[in-house]
């Protein structure tokens, strides 16, 4: 019998060398290099392949010609929308996990890292100080972890109301109401139009300047809700990295007769950990189910979504335990911990090793020190940028991030000028800020996620903001009267 396993080394270490030669060169690379998809197209299309091709050219010609498409987000100035880099620690491990190639939904599928799943179940709990009891699955990223918890929600509510979903379905089922934030993220509405919900009756509950909810509208709008209620709050805006009121909230939704709390904490519940930030995350632990996602905040590769549960049984149940029988004793009990009962995947990879190796390498202390590290670069950097005339702040920085506007004047000119301002720094490729909206108006989002990233990147990345703010400031200004600023 003839195996063929001596031929993993030499690809393996050459994909090795390409992939280190990458990462070394992020803190110098341009961050988007602009090149066109018709471009990508030419160089890595084309016909269907016929006959069989040396792997190593393969390797090679793959590296050269998706390399120029590549967006350096994993670099230390990269800071758009919610993208975090990766430990060093964790990306090896990931790598592990491809070469061991692993199914574990059950344990008998791999016992080993069903094992390292659930101490880093266990670890986690214990840094968010969310309840030992919970059950927590590992999703592809933060939309399949609310997209689970919200069938949790709705099923266990649905139970409560007398109907069983699993049996019954969803025709002529009890209405579930649904009050969320104004600043809700779309995640929340597209989990919900997923799972039978839909979005148009959906109750809003005003924000504050910080785009906080305002728990006091809540309990008027609750007693609209005379049947099953969904209740959706946040841990760490996208926009202001603001937390809302969890203590008030709970308080609320544990007064009504059949509700249902849960937290989006995409990118904040990480600041459950550290000693410095988690006063803001006062009460969270009152809510039922939570989702996160591991390649923000916590600096995991993808995929890395974690959903957590109150009631562990609760997650099993609306995962399927009323058709596995048995395998829902096992979703509590140890050893054997089935992973599928605690997500929809019924066949994935041991994502929760990544986090066991972070988690092991970092210590909290370790966690702590990098996310209280992200937050005092963003105030930095607000504070260099809101000293400049015409540059404003729009929210306490209370996080790792905050949104900006460019410029004096109508919200048109300073909308306009704004997008134009970030738009240049993307095409200049030296940092990477993103667009947002903040009540109307079109913002600077600037996010601070990535372990990488040191105060000389913010301070470099500030004086480049000031310097193209400058540039398109006296662009437009030439502009209007000329009417060539639009």
């Amino acid at each position: 019998m003839s195996h063929q396993f001596n031929q993993y080394s030499k690809l393996l270490n050459r994909s090795l060398s390409h992939a280190v030669d990458y990462l070394e060169a992020l803190p110098e690379r341009p961050i988007d290099s602009q090149i066109s998809s018709q471009s990508l197209r030419s160089q890595i299309g084309g016909s269907l392949p016929l006959q069989p091709s040396n792997p190593e050219q393969v390797l090679d010609e793959l590296v050269a010609n998706v390399e120029n498409g590549l967006i350096g987000s994993g670099g230390p100035r990269y800071f758009g929308y919610a993208i975090g880099g990766s430990f060093p620690v964790a990306l090896a491990a990931d790598w592990l996990v491809s070469a061991w190639d692993q199914n574990v939904p059950y344990y008998v599928s791999s016992p080993g890292t069903s094992v390292v799943e659930e101490t880093a179940a266990e670890w986690m709990l214990e840094l968010l100080g969310l309840p030992d009891t919970a059950g927590v699955g590992f999703t592809s990223g933060a939309q399949e972890a609310i997209y689970t918890a919200l069938i949790t929600a709705r099923n266990s509510l649905l139970q409560k109301a007398g109907w069983d979903v699993a049996t019954q379905g969803l025709y002529n089922a009890p209405r579930i109401h649904v009050v969320v934030s104004d600043q809700i993220h779309s995640t929340i509405k597209r989990a919900l139009s997923m799972i039978g919900i839909g979005v148009n009756d959906i109750k809003t509950i005003p924000t504050d300047s910080n785009l906080r909810i305002i728990p006091d509208s809540l309990p008027e709008i609750l007693a609209q809700c005379d049947g099953p209620t969904l209740v959706c709050a946040q841990a760490g805006c996208i926009d202001s990295g603001a937390f809302d009121p969890f203590e008030e909230i709970a308080e609320h939704v544990k007064a009504h007769p059949n509700a249902w709390l849960h937290v989006d904490g995409a990118i904040g519940l990480w600041s459950a950990v550290s000693d410095e930030q988690k006063h803001q995350l006062k009460g969270i632990e009152k809510a039922d189910s939570w989702d996160t996602d591991g390649h923000k905040w916590f600096n995991m590769p993808y995929d890395s979504g974690m959903v957590i549960v109150r009631d562990a049984s609760l997650l099993a149940t609306a995962m399927g335990g009323n058709s596995m029988g048995d395998y829902l004793t096992d979703a509590i009990a140890k050893p054997d911990r089935n992973a599928i009962n605690f997500g929809i995947s019924a066949s994935r990879r041991a994502r929760g090793v990544p986090v066991y190796a972070a988690i092991k390498a970092l210590g909290k202390e370790g966690i702590q020190a990098h996310l209280d590290n992200c937050c005092m670069l963003a105030q930095r950097m607000a504070d260099r940028l809101r000293n400049v005339d015409g540059i404003t702040i729009l929210n306490d920085v209370v996080s790792n991030r905050f949104s900006a506007q460019f410029g004096i004047g109508d919200d048109a000119f300073r909308n306009h000028l704004t997008e134009r301002v970030v738009h240049q720094l993307q095409q200049d490729g030296f940092c990477y800020p993103s667009t947002s909206g903040y009540k109307g108006l079109k913002t600077m989002l600037f996010s601070v996620l990535n372990c990488h990233t040191t105060i000389e990147d913010i301070d470099a990345t500030a004086e480049k903001i000031i310097e193209i703010y400058h540039i398109e400031l006296e662009t437009c200004q030439l502009g209007e009267a000329a009417e060539l600023c639009d």
